[in-house]
């Protein structure tokens, strides 16, 4: 099966029991605005419905996986979209951790903020030897909370903590050796095939009962993510960050460098 439908910013493929979803916004650096998410949003709903599609893969360009929040989007938005959107982008995450399909995220280059969250929430993570890890939302006064859910799960609070922490960046030999993707190495299609070939042969309904189960045992609650988005929607809509958010998408100023 060819593309399913139009987009603006994904290409959709479908072939047999694999659905291909690419984040496709080149000219942003991948990162993530509310026609992202909504679109986004929409082919989870379809697939989860669809019983032919038991894998989900998720990808971005040949050099940036996802920069998160765009932030052209955050210096113009009005507070009441800053808390849907934040809203919006951890029901996803929330998805993905609790969908019946396998995700699989297959990330080269860049991977910044909101794109660590989406590698933290999917259930396998391919990378190739390009990619990059950093959560920079510390820089700007803001806090990683929607990812960290997600990526403590994964890797553990100190590990989580220490790159929240410092913004600094780490390879995919790093990130393979702290859990965050499960394989790395220079053919991410060869990687993908031989995990799709054992993954697209469990029936859903297995799927969505071992993450309903996992999902029990771990902190990720109605709680959490009224604490997560009300959180990062109050530091959006801080006129503090916002100012260094805008300066830096106006003119690429970084906070301590005014």
């Amino acid at each position: 099966m060819g593309v399913i439908m139009d987009y603006q910013t994904i290409k959709v493929n479908q072939k047999l029991a694999v659905l291909r979803i690419q984040i496709y916004r080149p000219e942003v650096n991948n990162s993530i605005n509310e026609e992202l998410l909504q679109e986004l949003w929409s082919v989870y709903q379809s697939a989860e419905v669809d019983s032919t599609i038991k894998v989900v893969v998720i990808e971005g360009l040949p050099d940036v996986f996802c920069t998160g929040m765009d932030f052209q989007d955050a210096s113009e938005e009005k507070d009441r979209d800053s808390k849907a959107n934040s809203e919006a982008f951890y029901k996803i995450l929330k998805h993905i951790s609790l969908s019946s399909k396998v995700f699989v995220a297959v990330v080269r280059g860049k991977v910044q903020a909101g794109g660590v969250g989406i590698v933290a929430a999917s259930d396998i993570v391919i990378a190739d030897e390009t990619t990059t890890f950093v959560l920079s939302e510390l820089l700007f006064g803001l806090l990683p909370a929607c990812v960290l859910p997600f990526l403590i799960r994964r890797v553990g609070f100190q590990k989580a903590y220490r790159l929240s922490l410092t913004t600094q960046q780490i390879s995919a030999a790093e990130a393979y050796n702290w859990g965050l993707i499960d394989e790395y190495g220079s053919d991410t299609n060869k990687l993908l095939s031989q995990y799709v070939r054992r993954l697209k042969c469990l029936p859903s309904s297995g799927v969505k009962e071992l993450k309903d189960y996992i999902n029990q045992l771990w902190i990720i609650k109605e709680e959490t993510q009224n604490l997560a988005v009300n959180k990062i929607s109050s530091l959006v809509e801080n006129p503090d960050i916002k100012e260094k958010i805008k300066r830096f998408q106006q003119e690429g100023v970084l906070p301590w460098q005014t």
